[in-house]
């Protein structure tokens, strides 16, 4: 069975989903330093078990970090704000595994899904005037990274929650997408070894996955080439667009009504 499923994995139409998925999350990670993992899951879904899906994609996010770390290197990073968020999102991350054991999933997903489409309806329905940026915040930035660790954990898509407090920062645009690459290559790289450890058993996952790493690179690389075109408010918008279609994908998956 395994070795039929493993054979099954490189037929044409699954490595072009695979190869499309990781395309377009790398290509989120070169714009705006994330926000489109949340749809990598719903596109490798179409050709193969969700599980699995997360599985193949969990080695080649952090292998995203890494190439996008060459693009953000640390001088594009706000150091407090990724201090607090991450230490938020790893925090969140482990509050995620106990809701995962012990809680209805749906239940906190639903929560999380519709306070993400609430928040993204506002900004783009309502257009309000920007406030006063806000200086560094420790306390939001810890509250909004353990909202981002959890639906990491949870649902893929830890970076909406992570955009909430910093662009209420009024950061300029390649810090903004630096300090949340950098906060997310932690994230990744955390639980990374519970990822692989069930990965491992499942070596035709490993391959197929090897197989997809060339996609990395041109992802990034071109949504970096859109991030030096476009001026900051258009980004921005973008990003509230990523918002709401995270809350779209985790209030569905919550309610059953997509993968």
């Amino acid at each position: 069975m395994e070795e039929a499923l493993g054979m099954g994995l490189f037929a044409p139409h699954i490595v072009a989903a695979g190869l499309l998925a990781v395309f377009v999350i790398a290509f989120s990670k070169g714009a705006f330093g994330g926000g489109l993992a949340v749809v990598g899951i719903p596109i490798l879904a179409l050709v193969m078990d969700p599980v699995d899906a997360a599985l193949v994609l969990a080695p080649l996010l952090f292998a995203m970090d890494l190439v996008t770390l060459r693009v953000y290197p640390p001088r594009t990073w706000s150091v407090p704000d990724a201090a607090w968020i991450a230490s938020g999102v790893v925090c969140g991350m482990l509050v995620g595994a106990w809701l995962f054991a012990g809680l209805p999933r749906e239940v906190t997903g639903a929560l999380i899904g519709a306070a993400l489409l609430l928040f993204s309806l506002r900004q783009l329905v309502l257009r309000p005037r920007p406030g006063t940026p806000l200086g560094v915040s420790p306390w939001r930035g810890f509250v909004w990274g353990s909202v981002g660790g959890l639906t990491t954990f949870l649902a893929n898509s830890g970076q909406p929650p992570v955009a909430i407090y910093l662009t209420r920062r009024s950061l300029p645009k390649t810090i903004y997408a630096g300090t949340m690459s950098a906060v997310f290559t932690l994230a990744n790289f955390t639980r990374l070894p519970l990822m692989a450890g069930l990965a491992f058993a499942r070596p035709s996952l490993l391959l197929y996955s090897a197989v997809l790493l060339p996609a990395i690179p041109f992802g990034t690389w071109a949504g970096k080439a859109l991030h030096d075109r476009i001026d900051r408010d258009r980004l921005f918008f973008l990003v509230y667009v990523l918002i709401l279609l995270a809350g779209l994908k985790v209030l569905g998956s919550s309610l059953g009504l997509i993968p």
